[in-house]
């Protein structure tokens, strides 16, 4: 990297960790907040489902958004405007007018913001360093973000014993307005921005092209739908069954529970700094990234689901210091697993993508991998309320066990190794000219 790519990524990475430890706070501590206020798993569900869905409604939009408008604007304004809401959110609840209702409608709110802000970063990431740092790059954000999420969450479950939801409200929003702070400072122009207004009529035009770089290539549809199903298992377990498990089954205290999330986080930054480190010494390791990170990803997740049983509560005496740290260990592990396989997919995608339809085409990416999370939330919050949670857990690693061999004997070239993806590489040149 040159001084001004080292410059703009520096200060997008600051700004990136600073709203990342808001986010971990308020992140460990509306699970809390939701089981203390309801009790309930299906409500648990209903927020995440809330947390999903309006993004996935707005991810067309936000596309085009991000390919047609100046993409440091919409990340800086996106920053400031859910900042503004967050801080409200904490003079709502400072003032003791919060409830359930409103926490749902402001989440709602933040989740079509999150879905303009996710599809400009995502996109504007390669434009900030040269292809051959992009590996680097990602794992670096990856282990900011890992680290921010190590902070958060142990910050996050005192902080909410201490000061109440008020003080987690509070501080998320500060870090927002910070995050934006920074990011006004990165150098950037804009080489997407178009005059033309965005009408409804380039918004399906622009989506279509999209959804047709996709499906010109059947490979990488089919790889799209097996993360779609990955998602629908796995995203809403951690997201529903995980909190509900550790709080209310084992019992963890709000502190402990933080801790445990934050060990994930670790699990995650030790995988990026493996990659980096592996990436210094060897060429052509996604292959063998991204398949030890899915064996490793179906052997500890299926360590934890036992680890939930009854019995194995008893044996280690209960929400104890030892099943904690048990429990932490694996999921620092599967925290590794997680990024061998996240960051080299990511890598890939963005390598994948000609720069004038990189928001467009995540934004279907995003839809297609995604869509199953929000009724994934729901079920699973429905299913604890009638069932048991370690039985719910198993029947979730058997079907994600499945999955990851159904991909393993089927899965393209293209996830491995992009430069063998002539079929899109032919379809990238033709998409460029006619531009």
């Amino acid at each position: 990297m040159n001084k001004l790519e080292i410059r703009n990524f520096c200060l997008f990475a600051m700004g990136r960790f600073v709203s990342l430890i808001g986010s971990g706070i308020q992140m460990i501590a509306i699970p809390l907040y939701i089981l203390d206020l309801t009790g309930s798993g299906t409500m648990m569900g209903i927020f995440t489902f809330l947390s999903w869905m309006p993004t996935l409604a707005m991810g067309p939009f936000a596309g085009v958004l991000g390919d047609r408008w100046n993409r440091k604007k919409i990340m800086v304004n996106m920053d400031y405007a859910r900042g503004g809401l967050i801080l409200l959110l904490a003079f709502m609840a400072i003032s003791n007018n919060m409830s359930i209702y409103i926490l749902f409608i402001c989440q709602v709110l933040i989740s079509l913001m999150d879905a303009i802000f996710a599809s400009s970063t995502s996109a504007m990431v390669p434009e900030l360093v040269n292809s051959d740092d992009l590996m680097k790059a990602n794992s670096i954000i990856s282990g900011i973000t890992s680290i921010a999420m190590i902070v958060g969450p142990v910050l996050g479950g005192g902080i909410y014993g201490i000061g109440g939801i008020e003080l987690v409200f509070l501080i998320n929003g500060i870090s927002f307005v910070l995050s934006a702070t920074s990011e006004l400072f990165i150098k950037y122009i804009s080489t997407t921005q178009s005059k033309e207004k965005i009408s409804m009529t380039i918004v399906k035009k622009d989506f279509k092209e999209g959804f047709m770089f996709i499906r010109e290539n059947k490979n990488l549809l089919t790889l799209l739908i097996f993360f779609c199903s990955i998602n629908f298992v796995m995203n809403p377990a951690f997201a529903v069954i995980l909190p509900y498990g550790l709080t209310k089954v084992i019992k963890f205290s709000d502190l402990a529970y933080g801790i445990i999330q934050a060990t994930f986080m670790a699990g995650i930054l030790l995988g990026n700094i493996i990659i980096i480190i592996v990436s210094f010494l060897a060429k052509e390791t996604n292959r063998l990234f991204i398949k030890l990170g899915l064996f490793g990803m179906v052997l500890f997740n299926m360590f934890f689901a036992f680890t939930l049983f009854p019995d194995s509560i008893s044996y280690f005496g209960g929400a104890s210091i030892t099943l904690a740290v048990v429990i932490g260990i694996q999921f620092l592990i599967i925290g590794v697993f997680n990024a061998l396989l996240n960051t080299p997919i990511q890598t890939n995608f963005q390598k994948l993508i000609p720069n004038k339809l990189r928001s467009r085409v995540n934004s279907v990416t995003m839809i297609i991998t995604q869509a199953g999370v929000p009724l994934g939330a729901v079920v699973y919050g429905i299913i604890l309320d009638l069932t048991k949670v370690h039985f719910l857990y198993i029947g979730v690693s058997v079907l994600f066990t499945i999955l990851t061999i159904g991909f393993l004997i089927v899965a393209p070239s293209e996830v491995y190794d992009p430069k063998n993806a002539d079929t899109i590489k032919s379809l990238d040149k033709e998409i460029s000219q006619n531009l």
